[in-house]
C-alpha cells in the first residue's frame, strides 16, 4: 500500500516586507489618532466619552494607515490584501464559525478559572448610551476583527515567524495584541492571558490555513457574543 502524501494546507511565509513597514504603519496610526484628537475633537465639539466617536476616529485611523502600507507594499509592486493572504479558506465555514464559538465559550470558562475581578473599565465607560452601544457591536463583529487580522495576523505574524520560527512568532505576535487590548480592560493581567490566548489560536488558525479571512472568521464569530451582550445588558451609569 502506497503511502499518502501529508496533507499540506498553506505554504510557508515569506513577507516580502520587513520591519520597517511595520514601524512606518504603526507611525502613521499613531500620527493619525494624534491628529484627529488635536484637530477634529476640538473643532467638532464632541463627547470623547461617546463610544460612536471612538469607533469614527479608530476607523479614520485605520483607513489612513492601510492607506500607508497599500503604498509601501506599491513599491515591491504587490497587491495589499493579497499580500496579506486574505483569500479563500480551506476550512469550511461553518467550521470555523463553531470554532469561534467554542474559543469564546473556553474563554468564559478560563475567567472564571483565573478568578478576573468584575471591574469598571475604560471601555465600559465608552457605553453609557444606546447609539454607541449599537455602533461598537456592529463595529466589533464586522469591520474590527477584519482589520486586526490583516494587521496582526496578516502583517506582523509572518515577519515575526520568519525572524522567530513558527511557534516563537505567533505566540509573539498573540502576546503584542493581548498588550494592546490591556488599556480598555483595565489592565487587568487576566485580560492580558485571555486576549493573548485567543490571538494564539487565531494565529495557528491562519499559518495552518494560510489565509487571514479563515482567521478573521473565527474572530468575528468569536466576538459575536460578546458584542451581543452590550446590545441585552444594563448601560453603566456614568461616573
Amino acid at each position: 500500500m502506497t503511502p499518502q502524501a501529508p496533507v499540506i494546507f498553506a505554504e510557508p511565509d515569506r513577507p516580502f516586507w520587513g520591519f520597517g513597514e511595520v514601524f512606518a504603519t504603526i507611525g502613521v496610526f499613531l500620527a493619525s489618532l494624534f491628529l484627529i484628537v488635536i484637530a477634529l475633537r476640538p473643532w467638532l465639539g464632541v463627547d470623547v466619552q461617546r463610544g460612536s466617536w471612538t469607533v469614527v476616529e479608530e476607523a479614520v485611523a485605520y483607513a489612513l494607515a492601510f492607506g500607508a502600507l497599500k503604498v509601501l507594499f506599491s513599491r515591491y509592486d504587490q497587491p495589499l490584501l493579497t499580500s496579506l493572504a486574505w483569500k479563500p479558506s480551506p476550512f469550511p465555514a461553518q467550521a470555523l464559525v463553531i470554532t469561534g464559538f467554542v474559543l469564546a465559550a473556553v474563554v468564559v470558562l478560563l475567567e472564571f478559572a483565573l478568578q478576573t475581578p468584575e471591574v469598571h473599565t475604560p471601555f465600559e465607560k465608552l457605553l453609557s448610551d444606546p447609539v454607541s452601544r449599537v455602533t461598537i457591536a456592529i463595529f466589533g463583529v464586522s469591520a474590527a476583527p477584519v482589520v486586526e487580522e490583516l494587521l496582526f495576523r496578516g502583517f506582523l505574524q509572518p515577519l515575526l515567524i520568519s525572524s522567530l520560527g513558527v511557534l516563537p512568532g505567533i505566540l509573539t505576535t498573540a502576546s503584542i495584541f493581548g498588550a494592546l487590548h490591556l488599556a480598555q480592560n483595565a489592565a487587568l493581567w487576566q485580560s492580558f492571558v485571555l486576549i493573548t490566548v485567543v490571538g494564539f489560536v487565531l494565529g495557528v488558525i491562519r499559518h495552518v490555513s494560510g489565509s487571514t479571512k479563515a482567521s478573521a472568521i473565527v474572530h468575528i464569530a468569536y466576538n459575536t457574543l460578546p458584542f451581543f451582550a452590550l446590545l441585552v445588558q444594563t448601560p453603566p451609569k456614568p461616573s
